[in-house]
C-alpha cells in the first residue's frame, strides 16, 4: 500500500496545505484512523505522543464537510483550554492553506460569551472547545445540535472520568443516532473504554499504532533520591547544570492554573513556545495534549501516581523523534512509583544525582538520604512557658545568645558572649585529663537555659553541703 495523503483519500487542496506545514507522509496512526474516519465508523484511536493524532481527525473531517449546509457538522472536545486553543489554532491553519471556508470557532469557559455568541451567528461548521461551555451552548440553542456529524473526544481518557463523563454524554445526546464519535488518547484504560464503548455504535473499531510504542524512544528515564526537604534545593540545581532550553516542572497541585487568569496563562504558554521563557511550571493539565517543540527536559518536582499521568508528563518531551530527558525526583518512600512506571510501561530508569553541576550516576540508598537529616535534630528543646520568658528554639546557635526578659521575647545580646566558667569554684586547669574532657563535652551538648538550670543546681547542693558542715 502506497503511504501518501492522496492515497487515504484526501483531496488536493488539503495534501497542499499539508506540504506548506512541511507534512508530506502520514504517520500510522493517520494511516490507520483517517480511512474509517472517512467510513463514518467510530473509532477510539491510540497512540504515543507527538504521532500526529489531531491532524488523523481534522483531515478527514474537512474532507467529510459539505460546504452547502451551514451550522455546526464536527464538534471537538477537550479537556483543558488550552488544548483546544492548539486544536483550534491548527483547524484554522489548514483551512486557510487549503482555501476552504470551513468556519472554526474556539468555545472555553474563561472566555467571554457575548464575543463567542457574536461568532456563532456566522454559522461555523467545526466547533472546538471545552465540554461544559459547548453543552451549556447547545442547551440554550445557539448550536445547532442536530446537524452534528462528527463528535471528536480529544485526550478521551480524561474526558471518560468521573469528573467530565457525564457532561460528553449529555452533549452526545443532544445529537442525531447517526452520528460518529471518534476517541483519541495516548493511552486509554480499560475502564475509559468501556464507557466510550456505551456511547458508541456496535460496529466501533479499536486502532492503535505500534511503531515507536506507548513511550517515545528517544526519552531518557531518571531519577533522583532526595529528601522531602530538599526537592527544591535539586531542582535549582538541575536546572543550574543542565541549563535546559525549554524545561516544563511538573506539580502535583492543579491550583496552579485556576489561581491564574486566561491571559496569563496565555502569555506564559507564548512566551514558552517563543523560547522568551526557559522554564514552565505545570500541573498534569499542562501535560495532556500539549505540543510545543523544542521541549528538552521535563522534571517532576511532585511524582505522579498514575502511570498514565507520568506517560503524558513524559511526553512533552522527545517528540517527533528528537531526543528528551524526563527527571523525576523522588523520596525514599516515593521510590516504589518508579518501580510501577517500569512494571507498566517497560520502561529503565536509571538513577542519578547533581555532582560538580552534572548529572552522574548514584548510588545513593535511603540511610544516604535520612542520616543527614537525622544528624540536623537539636539533642534538647528547650520550651516556651508563658510569661516566663522562656523560648522554643531548634537551633540555639542560629540564633546567638540571648537576653531574657521577664514575660517578654528573647532578644540578641550586644555583649559579647562571655566565657563560660566550670560548675566548681575551683580555677579552671589548663590541662584537663579524660574525666574533665567529657564533662566539658556533656556541657557543651546541653541547651543554654539547660546549662544555666544545671548550675543553679549545683550551686544550691554546695550551699546544702556546708550547711551541714
Amino acid at each position: 500500500m502506497e503511504h501518501t495523503f492522496e492515497a487515504l483519500g484526501l483531496r488536493a487542496a488539503l495534501v497542499t496545505a499539508l506540504a506548506e506545514q512541511g507534512i508530506t507522509a502520514p504517520t500510522e496512526i493517520q494511516q490507520k484512523m483517517i480511512p474509517e474516519i472517512l467510513s463514518g465508523k467510530d473509532v477510539i484511536g491510540r497512540s504515543e505522543t507527538g504521532s500526529g493524532k489531531t491532524l488523523a481527525y481534522l483531515l478527514p473531517i474537512f474532507e467529510k464537510l459539505d460546504m452547502n449546509i451551514r451550522g455546526t457538522q464536527a464538534i471537538i472536545l477537550t479537556p483543558t483550554h488550552e488544548l483546544a486553543a492548539q486544536v483550534y489554532h491548527q483547524a484554522e491553519l489548514l483551512q486557510e492553506n487549503a482555501g476552504i471556508a470551513a468556519g472554526c470557532v474556539l468555545l472555553i469557559g474563561a472566555a467571554g460569551i457575548g464575543r463567542q455568541l457574536e461568532k456563532l451567528k456566522a454559522k461555523p461548521r467545526i466547533v472546538v472547545g471545552s465540554v461544559g461551555r459547548i453543552l451549556d451552548l447547545i442547551r440554550k440553542k445557539k448550536i445547532q445540535a442536530h446537524l452534528v456529524r462528527t463528535i471528536v473526544l480529544d485526550e478521551g481518557d480524561r474526558l471518560m472520568d468521573d469528573g467530565n463523563v457525564e457532561d460528553v454524554a449529555a452533549v452526545i445526546k443532544t445529537t442525531l443516532k447517526e452520528r460518529q464519535i471518534v476517541l483519541l488518547s495516548a493511552s486509554v484504560s480499560g475502564e475509559a473504554k468501556a464507557k466510550a464503548a456505551a456511547m458508541m455504535k456496535a460496529d466501533a473499531v479499536d486502532l492503535e499504532a505500534k511503531s515507536g510504542g506507548i513511550v517515545p524512544k528517544g526519552i531518557h528515564h531518571y531519577y533522583i533520591l532526595s529528601a522531602h526537604r530538599e526537592k527544591f534545593a535539586n531542582l535549582r540545581k538541575i536546572l543550574a547544570g543542565e541549563r535546559p532550553e525549554k524545561c516544563m516542572v511538573f506539580l502535583n497541585n492543579p491550583g496552579i492554573y485556576g489561581q491564574a487568569s486566561k491571559q496569563e496563562r496565555k502569555n506564559a504558554m507564548d512566551g514558552f513556545r517563543e523560547g522568551r521563557i526557559h522554564v514552565l511550571v505545570a500541573s498534569d493539565i499542562g501535560s495532556r495534549g500539549l505540543d510545543i517543540e523544542g521541549v528538552t527536559h521535563i522534571i517532576n518536582l511532585d511524582v505522579p501516581e498514575e502511570p498514565t499521568h507520568y506517560l503524558h508528563r513524559a511526553g512533552r518531551c522527545g517528540r517527533k523523534g528528537e531526543e528528551g530527558t524526563a527527571i523525576t525526583i523522588v523520596t525514599p518512600y516515593e521510590r516504589k512509583w518508579i518501580h510501577r512506571y517500569e512494571k507498566t510501561w517497560g520502561l529503565q530508569f536509571e538513577q542519578k544525582e547533581m555532582s560538580f553541576g552534572k548529572l552522574v550516576d548514584s548510588q545513593k540508598t535511603k540511610k544516604d538520604i535520612i542520616k543527614p537529616m537525622k544528624a540536623k535534630k537539636p539533642v534538647i528543646e528547650d520550651k516556651w512557658v508563658e510569661g516566663d520568658g522562656w523560648g522554643e528554639f531548634d537551633d540555639l546557635e542560629d540564633f546567638g545568645e540571648f537576653v531574657i526578659e521577664t514575660g517578654g521575647t528573647p532578644k540578641k545580646s550586644k555583649k559579647k558572649k562571655a566565657k563560660e566558667q566550670p560548675f566548681s569554684m575551683a580555677k579552671t586547669p589548663k590541662k584537663q585529663g579524660k574525666k574533665g574532657k567529657k564533662t566539658k563535652q556533656a556541657d557543651d551538648s546541653l541547651g543554654f537555659f539547660a546549662r544555666k538550670a544545671k548550675k543553679l543546681a549545683e550551686k544550691e547542693a554546695n550551699r546544702q553541703k556546708s550547711q551541714k558542715k
